[in-house]
């Protein structure tokens, strides 16, 4: 059966998003797998409510619908997964009533967040005519898919982060800490930080962090002073920060520097060699996690002037006071973050006043978040937009002939497409680009200070 919203639901009146206004999409309910084994029984999926939802007949499968496989989590351990998950699917679906091509079909399936179910759920796909799949969500089952996929051409527009995973017909449509690292690593250097400071945690997210910023720094021309790692707890990023503050600079003095040329013989940034040959310094070994620095401070140039704390929420409310404490100026050292910044709690911490972050733009982001209410009479998950946008890409390639509306070239459009979050592409490569913002935290509010893109090239695509 196929499922399409009740009519009042229709005269919702949609606020469109730029030149990808898109189409009344109908959708299939989520299809579940059957179980593999005898002792463990799959948790029924959530009834769908007659409130929002009619049957209607299912369409021939010798008609012109294009068929788009959606696959996510919609049961799990984590009721924090399943509610994101659902979530993804109702901004997917907001598609519906922002639209009126009828010929676009999503067809919803529930991976249960494991790669077996991911693995089924895309043969299933297949099966049905998928055309292409929106999802996974966690890396292990976007591998899964893909290898499900690949030998019938069906790309797949994932929803992982995971750059491992990307690419041969998968395009990761995420939010990737290299953009927002590349953005606000830019910005800084264009107000004349040029110095720099990193203090990321152990993790798989903080080794992926120490890497990029160190090619990000290095390739824009800088240099990073002092890099300190630390274990994710209050109390153990006590010492790893009074280390840090001792190669902090006093006064903020401009240094304006000019693009590194990279050639074979090139370094990324102090110890940043090795990662090229295999040897992640940035890594460090289990048994010498919190006592070792990473990065040797060099002071011959100066102090750091800029600092990158890729933290978040509670654990950044600790780290940031640390500064100041051991008696770093914050008013002379500007103080960088990602997108997880974008928290007006973090406006009560006066370490915190005037640190700058890339995120996208918030007003962008505001206005899908006010249409997804004004439809479900709730807000969206943060992870609802990526569906969305998965969601009205596809639904306005539909349109396209066959043989062009999801070949390489038209899904890496390198004009880019403006969503619920601004401007994204997704390159050939399979990772996504992202048109930033750079906002400041400020104790009246998070303000935007240097605004996102609003194109990549000068005449938009689609």
């Amino acid at each position: 059966m196929v499922l399409t919203f009740r009519r009042h639901f229709r005269m919702l009146t949609a606020v469109l998003i730029g030149s990808m206004a898109l189409a009344a999409c109908e959708t299939t309910g989520p299809s579940s797998y059957p179980d593999r084994t005898a002792e463990q029984q799959r948790p029924d999926l959530p009834e769908i409510r007659e409130e929002e939802f009619v049957t209607v007949p299912q369409a021939d499968r010798n008609d012109e619908l294009v068929r788009v496989a959606i696959l996510l989590p919609f049961t799990n351990p984590s009721e924090n997964i399943e509610a994101a998950a659902a979530s993804m699917l109702k901004a997917a679906q907001m598609v519906a009533f922002e639209s009126d091509n009828k010929r676009y079909l999503l067809i919803p399936k529930d991976t249960q967040g494991t790669e077996e179910g991911a693995r089924y759920m895309a043969e299933e796909a297949i099966r049905e005519g998928a055309e292409i799949i929106l999802g996974p969500l966690f890396s292990e089952s976007v591998a899964a898919v893909s290898d499900v996929a690949r030998p019938y051409n069906i790309p797949v527009i994932a929803f992982s982060s995971d750059s491992e995973v990307a690419g041969n017909g998968v395009y990761l449509l995420s939010f990737p800490p290299e953009a927002e690292i590349s953005r606000v690593t830019q910005y800084a250097l264009q107000q004349g930080y040029a110095r720099f400071g990193l203090m990321a945690p152990y993790s798989e997210f903080g080794d992926r962090v120490a890497r990029s910023f160190s090619t990000e720094v290095y390739n824009r021309g800088g240099n990073i002073v002092h890099t300190e790692r630390y274990e994710r707890s209050a109390d153990k990023m006590i010492e790893p920060a009074r280390r840090m503050a001792q190669f902090a600079d006093d006064e903020f003095v401009p240094s304006y520097v000019t693009p590194r040329v990279m050639n074979a013989n090139s370094n990324l940034a102090a110890g940043a060699s090795s990662i090229i040959n295999g040897d992640d310094p940035f890594r460090a070994p289990e048994d010498e996690r919190g006592t070792g620095v990473i990065v040797n401070g060099d002071l011959s140039q100066g102090g750091y002037q800029a600092v990158l704390l890729p933290e978040q929420g509670r654990l950044l409310r600790a780290l940031a006071p640390l500064f100041p404490y051991y008696n770093v100026n914050v008013r002379q050292v500007k103080l960088l973050g990602l997108s997880a910044w974008n928290n007006p709690l973090l406006t009560r911490e006066p370490a915190l006043n005037g640190g700058w972050f890339a995120a996208p733009d918030p007003s962008l982001a505001e206005g899908f978040k006010r249409r997804y209410e004004r439809a479900y009479g709730e807000r969206p998950a943060r992870l609802a937009s990526l569906a969305y946008d998965a969601a009205l890409l596809t639904a306005r390639l539909s349109q396209l002939p066959p043989e062009a509306r999801f070949s390489v070239d038209t899904i890496a459009n390198p004009n880019g497409y403006l969503g619920a979050d601004g401007l994204f592409r997704l390159r050939s490569d399979g990772m996504v680009e992202r048109g930033l913002a750079i906002l400041e935290i400020r104790p009246s509010g998070i303000e935007v200070i240097d605004p996102a893109p609003r194109s990549f090239v000068e005449q938009v695509g689609f």
